[in-house]
């Protein structure tokens, strides 16, 4: 007679990119081992775990409502659950997460690269995947200040107020400055400051979010660069120790940490760092006008100076010609839309200033070695 199958409860959320990620995770692992009836509900973030749980007559649970009350008591019952809190830690559960720590200093660390010498942090109090972000932030660069207000006031809608003081906080914070924020919603707050105060974004100031979620990294002007968890690993791993629990043994790991994937930079931080409010307007210039074929000499006439002030102040805030700095910004949006795109050559050239495709074929070997229809492959495998 076949053994019926286990029954596993899903208790993660649906409506967030990672939650999504996690379950996207948990169905590759399910479709290579043996078949789960599942249970999947559909739920908010921070919904409470839903009241029919503790008298569910199920196999197990992998759950990321996890509190320490409900830990108890599935504790008490007995039921193989795997945890995937990330807001109150390790529960005496089997636990898998992201690793919050890594996530932040992915996030500085590309700040410093881009040379930022302060680095700011926005995140929410109490709340400990924040907290745990901001730590990693700190092992790489002491942050020049801080912003963090109770998540649970945007909650009631208390966002007027909130955003207020943030402003007053972008306000103050030295310039230039790269500034993290401990997820992508709040990046998206503090790009809202920013746009009210009038700063350049890169430039003045950049911004790094965290989770990459491409909803908001899109609704965020300028795009927004995000350092990408692997969620899809976090829902993997958490099913198979839910199997290896299920099928009497005991997992290799208790608890897990998952490492990030890397960043994704888009606009927000395609940037050096730069404390020349007109170097930064005329990079800002650059990047916005590159399809219509600008030279030096618009650059100035944008910027109001001479082109011998503007060499001088480009070469002493960035170590770069405005020549130099239009081609690299050409040769850097080419290389995304190769990559990101499957448009012809002659469009890609256009896109970005060059005359003509054979120009962007050369621009691009020279620079990697590759000709763009190489690139575009090697790119898309990774």
């Amino acid at each position: 007679m076949q053994r019926p199958r286990p029954r596993v409860a899903l208790i993660v959320e649906t409506s967030t990119a990672y939650g999504r990620k996690i379950l996207e995770g948990i169905s590759k692992f399910v479709s290579t081992h043996e078949r789960w009836s599942l249970f999947v509900d559909e739920r908010e973030l921070n919904a409470p775990p839903p009241d029919w749980l503790l008298d569910w007559d199920g196999d197990g649970i992998i759950c990321r409502s996890t509190t320490p009350e409900l830990a108890q008591q599935l504790r008490r019952r007995k039921i193989s659950v795997v945890d995937l809190n990330d807001r109150f830690g390790n529960l005496g559960l089997p636990h898998v997460e992201s690793d919050m720590r890594a996530l932040g200093v992915l996030a500085a660390q590309h700040l410093v690269d881009c040379g930022f010498g302060q680095i700011a942090f926005c995140g929410y109090r109490d709340e400990k995947w924040s907290e745990s972000r901001l730590e990693g932030l700190r092992s790489v660069a002491a942050p020049c200040a801080t912003f963090e207000s109770p998540l649970l006031n945007l909650r009631k809608g208390d966002w007027d107020h909130d955003q207020s003081e943030l402003r007053e906080w972008v306000r103050s914070l030295p310039k230039p400055v790269g500034i993290v924020a401990c997820n992508d919603v709040r990046a998206l707050h503090v790009l809202d400051a920013c746009e009210s105060l009038g700063l350049i974004v890169p430039g003045e100031v950049s911004v790094v979010g965290i989770d990459n979620s491409e909803t908001f990294c899109s609704l965020c002007n300028p795009s927004l660069s995000s350092v990408v968890p692997n969620a899809s690993a976090v829902g993997y791993e958490a099913a198979a120790m839910l199997d290896m629990i299920l099928s009497g043994h005991r997992p290799r790991s208790e608890s897990v940490l998952i490492a990030p994937k890397g960043i994704v930079v888009r606009q927000s931080s395609d940037s050096v760092a730069v404390s020349d409010r007109l170097v930064a307007e005329s990079l800002r210039f650059i990047r916005e006008h590159l399809r219509e074929k600008i030279d030096v000499a618009n650059v100035a006439t944008f910027a109001k100076v001479s082109r011998s002030t503007l060499e001088r102040r480009f070469s002493s805030a960035i170590g770069q010609t405005p020549h130099e700095a239009i081609a690299r910004a050409r040769l850097a949006r080419a290389l995304k839309l190769l990559s990101e795109t499957t448009w012809p050559l002659s469009r890609v050239a256009d896109e970005v200033g060059y005359s003509h495709a054979e120009y962007l074929i050369t621009v691009v070997e020279k620079a990697t070695g590759q000709s763009p229809s190489t690139y575009r492959v090697t790119k898309k495998r990774s």
